[in-house]
């Protein structure tokens, strides 16, 4: 039986996605499922890693069902998913505790501590600097919090490692992943650093082993086939965070490129093959080509987020007519068309776009959204114009970091939802003053993991070839010097407006919790 059909994995913030590829690929079939956030109290967020394992199966049984392909035939299954969120296991593979993504905030006082006794110090070795967007605080926080938890871990990993465990037994990390999420990576040694582990209290028995994005992880076992259908010895190969895999999926593989992905949250990106570059201000981390290549990476928390809870609130007249419309122009393309009607500026309207707080450059978990100018003259398209560029706005702020580091790259791909907007990206170009493309490409980080798994098992020669023959340019976004000169002042007063407002955001915490607001 001949072996040329490739599956992709990626666990998303709120749903699994598996994609089936065949040899030249071509989209053969694609399944998703949601699964439900946890948030046991106000601050805190979890994911139960079983919710994950039941999407995995049931969309992998829709897809055998829609393509009736046998599973002989799979030549390899790569894996990706969301980061900064440490799965803690037994050494049955079974789950001690949630998983505790990027966006909970309970590890403040462990993350103080790391900054105060040990942070300079994980800058020098990790080259990232401590903050809440690492798995390795909420490890800290369970040993202090929840010790019994704790003495129960054989390994951790993330999601992705998670389900690479799932499907061959094999406890590990890859590099992608290690370099940028856990506090404890050697960035000089590639390797594991057994005395940074032991500052931070932690044991370095139960951190996996590590491995390259391109190395097999090991292979569908006895158990998984029996579960999910797949046959037994199919390799495995993990794209590790979606991120590293959504470059790949787009054709980002060179130093110099920039790479900006929407979702939504976001995370504007450049590559360098400059080793000594590092940022307290930005994650650092290794490219799923090798660790010859970084990425560093300005992460946003609420971008595509802020449309979809502008639409929820006051679009119910967009909702209900791309109903009437059998769907065939879908409520974010009218919402799109209203936008596109406004000149840049928004009629004076700045929208500062922290739903969940502020994130890079510098985090503040107590900084609120809001809208800045509205005067009677204001209406809905105004809105809409300005949580696009308010979004901009935001993403520029890291952006202008990544240049102070000399990573200047000519372009940016970007893709995700919210590029499909004409409208957005033009913005995007406008702000920056940098053109932006989108691309032709499958179904964004599943691909990619796809793209290593016919690398690894040897379907397709090099990562290069693939990235020639099926990465096609769609649209390229040049900016317009006019516009960028007026989001230039905008976009002075978007700093302006938060620096403002930093006392505030306290003053209202206090309200809100005072009064269970």
């Amino acid at each position: 039986m001949k072996k040329d059909i490739l599956i992709g994995i990626d666990i998303g913030s709120s749903n699994v996605k598996t994609v089936m590829f065949d040899k030249n690929y071509n989209l053969l079939a694609s399944e998703a499922q949601e699964y439900p956030t946890i948030v046991p109290k106000p601050g805190w967020t979890e994911y139960n890693p079983e919710d994950w394992w039941n999407c995995v199966k049931l969309t992998l049984k829709r897809v055998f069902a829609k393509t009736m392909i046998e599973p002989t035939r799979i030549a390899g299954l790569g894996v990706s998913s969301l980061g900064c969120c440490p799965v803690p296991m037994n050494e049955a593979g079974e789950i001690v505790y949630n998983g505790i993504p990027w966006s909970d905030q309970r590890a403040q006082e462990e993350v103080g501590f790391l900054i105060k006794v040990l942070g300079d110090k994980i800058f020098d070795i990790c080259k990232n600097f401590p903050t809440t967007m690492n798995c390795t605080p909420h490890l800290m926080w369970i040993k202090n919090h929840e010790p019994e938890i704790y003495k129960k871990i054989y390994k951790f990993s993330e999601p992705s490692g998670f389900l690479a465990q799932k499907f061959t037994g094999e406890f590990a990390l890859d590099l992608s992943f290690a370099s940028a999420t856990v506090f404890g990576f050697n960035m000089h040694k590639i390797d594991w650093d057994v005395e940074l582990i032991k500052s931070m209290g932690l044991d370095k028995e139960i951190f996996p082993r590590l491995h390259k994005n391109t190395e097999c992880i090991g292979y569908i076992n006895k158990k998984a086939a029996k579960d999910t259908g797949l046959a037994e010895g199919i390799p495995v190969y993990s794209g590790g965070p979606d991120l590293t895999a959504g470059a790949l999926a787009a054709g980002v593989l060179y130093s110099g490129q920039g790479f900006y992905s929407m979702g939504s949250g976001a995370n504007i990106i450049a590559i360098t093959d400059n080793p000594e570059v590092k940022s307290r201000y930005l994650i650092g981390w290794f490219h799923a080509k090798g660790s010859e290549l970084r990425m560093m990476d300005g992460v946003q928390g609420s971008i595509g987020y802020s449309l979809r809870w502008f639409r929820d609130q006051f679009c119910g007249l967009e909702q209900k007519a791309s109903e009437l419309l059998n769907k065939n122009i879908s409520d974010f393309q009218i919402l799109d068309l209203e936008a596109s009607t406004v000149k840049p500026g928004s009629g004076g309207i700045v929208y500062i776009p922290y739903l969940f707080g502020k994130f890079h450059p510098i985090l503040n978990p107590k900084a609120k959204a809001a809208f800045f100018g509205l005067s009677p003259n204001t209406n809905k398209s105004h809105l809409i114009k300005a949580v696009m560029e308010g979004c901009c706005y935001d993403m520029y702020e890291s952006f202008k970091n990544l240049q102070e580091l000399g990573l200047k790259p000519r372009e940016i791909v970007v893709t995700g939802g919210p590029s499909k907007s004409n409208t957005w990206c033009q913005a995007l170009a406008d702000v920056t003053n940098i053109p932006f493309k989108t691309v032709i490409a499958p179904e964004a980080s599943p691909f990619g993991d796809a793209i290593l798994a016919g690398v690894g098992s040897g379907l397709f020669n090099s990562l290069d070839e693939v990235i020639e023959d099926a990465i096609k340019v769609d649209k390229i976004f040049t900016p317009n010097e006019k516009n960028h000169a007026i989001y230039k002042e905008l976009f002075e007063l978007y700093l302006s407006i938060y620096q403002s407002s930093i006392k505030n955001y306290d003053k209202l915490l206090e309200i809100i919790e005072k009064h269970s607001l």
